[in-house]
């Protein structure tokens, strides 16, 4: 008979598993085997006695919402490092903060972790709004976990010791050093750097550029086209780095430039005169292909509106379709949220993945899929080839000229938040969805 956690046990349990589903994964720490094993099955009281008392590493998904985020970095030089610490202190992001951890790497590669206390409005925010703060932040210099696909190690292991003044505290028991991460004061995702508007390359210097211009004047020539001879090519960068950000995809940007110097030469190419579109055709690709690939240390404009978006039509579909069952409501916001940025597409590719892990589960998704083109509501085209791409999919969703729900400038597509977004009050949304309305209040108590 396995014996219950200790009281510290399950502090450590509370903050850092927090979400007991399968699956989980396991790396010995000594033996043939130390590659990470996945295992299907509930994580149970005993692996994480394991885990602290060193006998293996335990590594979790993400749960949804998570008490501690990590940047881990790896093989670190000393350039990144300066980069980190530097934009830590730059981000007001103080030592009370933030807990420095090797990971069992340390002393061959010299990896380890930086732990981080987030919240948003006073509480515990998303892994999804943590995980894109942190990105946003530090992605171009090092990892940040948890993350949704991939399992995170949990601290306060085998050789996983904290990091004080450069000082690595060995002799610390894992007791200690769960007392150090807990005392750590949050960091408000609202003092993290917002995503900054990007300024446009001057078309004198596209391939370098260095001054900018504003994007007004990429609108006028979109609508009038050249205007000189000699000016197609710095003509189609700028274009194609105005659909960069605006988070377009290469090959769309790409059609997009094709179709509009077709239209728009006005005769002022001699290429498009003589009706060498091959040639044309080819180096707008060229193009698209260095833009989206060239490094970049900041995103599109708003990769978060044009990524996941709800409007209240959907909330109202939803509840017309299933009243009063808020488990369906709640798959189907997560299907039309990742739908409704899309709906310019005819069909739409939804990959397995997002049905498995955001809409349903590995269990239930192809019920849902079923109930819903049982109602009329959901297409499917079955053109499918595995490995190639996934099948396509057309939901009937409300034509609407309403904004995306939004909070500060960011999109609202949680469920929960959604709903109190759209109807303003428990009352509200209770009448609006037929939930029951203790059901809601405890849901928003939870944070």
């Amino acid at each position: 008979m396995s014996q219950p956690l200790s009281i510290p046990e399950k502090d450590f349990a509370r903050n850092f598993v927090r979400d007991f589903s399968s699956p989980y994964a396991l790396q010995q720490a000594e033996g043939r085997r130390t590659d990470w094993r996945t295992k299907y099955k509930p994580i149970s009281d005993p692996l994480i006695h394991a885990h602290l008392q060193q006998q293996y590493w335990l590594g979790t998904k993400a749960p949804w919402y998570p008490v501690f985020f990590n940047l881990d970095i790896d093989r670190p030089e000393p350039k990144t490092l300066d980069n980190i610490f530097s934009r830590l202190d730059s981000f007001h992001i103080g030592e009370s903060q933030r807990a420095l951890m090797t990971s069992p790497s340390h002393a061959k590669n010299g990896n380890f972790r930086i732990y981080l206390k987030l919240e948003y409005a006073d509480r515990l925010p998303t892994w999804k709004l943590g995980n894109a703060a942190l990105e946003n932040a530090f992605g171009d210099l090092c990892e940040v976990y948890p993350q949704k696909r991939r399992k995170d190690r949990l601290p306060c292991g085998r050789s996983q010791d904290l990091i004080v003044d450069d000082v690595v505290l060995s002799n610390l028991t894992w007791q200690e050093e769960l007392h150090h991460l807990l005392k750590l004061d949050p960091v408000p995702i609202e003092q993290l750097p917002r995503q900054p508007l990007l300024a446009f390359p001057d078309e004198k210097n596209a391939e370098n550029p260095k001054t900018w211009t504003p994007r007004g004047e990429v609108a006028q020539l979109r609508n009038d086209g050249l205007q000189a001879h000699s000016t197609r090519h710095e003509a189609q960068f700028c274009i194609l780095n105005d659909l960069w950000r605006s988070n377009f995809q290469p090959q769309d940007a790409a059609h997009f430039v094709k179709t509009w110097i077709r239209h728009h030469h006005n005769g002022f190419s001699k290429d498009a005169a003589a009706g060498r579109w091959k040639a044309i055709n080819d180096e707008i690709d060229r193009q698209a292909k260095w833009i989206w690939e060239r490094p970049q240390t900041l995103l599109p404009d708003t990769p978060h509106s044009l990524n996941l978006a709800l409007t209240k039509s959907d909330l109202k579909l939803a509840a017309e379709l299933f009243r009063g069952d808020a488990v369906r409501q709640k798959q189907f916001i997560k299907l039309a949220s990742y739908i409704r940025p899309r709906q310019r597409h005819q069909w739409i590719f939804v990959p397995s993945w997002v049905w498995r892990e955001e809409v349903a589960s590995m269990h239930t998704y192809k019920n849902f899929i079923a109930e819903l083109e049982g109602k009329g509501i959901l297409q499917v085209n079955n053109s499918y080839r595995v490995g190639h791409y996934s099948k396509r999919f057309k939901l009937k969703l409300p034509a609407t000229s309403e904004e995306p729900l939004s909070s500060d400038e960011r999109n609202i597509t949680e469920f929960y938040d959604a709903l109190c977004c759209a109807y303003g009050s428990i009352r509200g949304v209770s009448e609006a969805t037929g939930l029951n309305a203790m059901t809601i209040w405890r849901k928003f108590k939870q944070g």
